[in-house]
């Protein structure tokens, strides 16, 4: 039995990878996120196979589309959470009250 992941669209499912199945064969859905394609670094150890391997796995990867208000959005979060934490680094520091 082969696993493939895709995603809910307009009412269909696009698999995320070609599959060779004849027309009509049967699948069964789940609504659950695949637990496998989680990493942990201790199942990874850092060698240039596995470096390799995670590459080509992000290569394949759908890039998000964002709109533009939403690249504008995720901007002002970036900048926000950057000012923050410049911010609070000076106060460990000592170098802000």
């Amino acid at each position: 039995m082969a696993r493939v992941t895709g995603t809910y669209r307009h009412g269909r499912v696009e698999l995320n990878e070609p599959v060779d199945w004849p027309d009509g064969h049967r699948v069964v859905i789940s609504d659950s996120e695949p637990e496998d394609e989680l990493l942990d670094e201790a199942d990874w150890p850092d060698t240039p196979e596995n470096r390799a391997e995670l590459l080509r796995r992000f290569d394949q990867m759908e890039p998000l589309g964002l709109t533009p208000d939403e690249e504008a959005r995720m901007a002002a979060a970036l900048a926000e959470s950057k000012r923050f934490n410049v911010e609070a680094v000076r106060r460990q520091m000592g170098l802000e009250p």
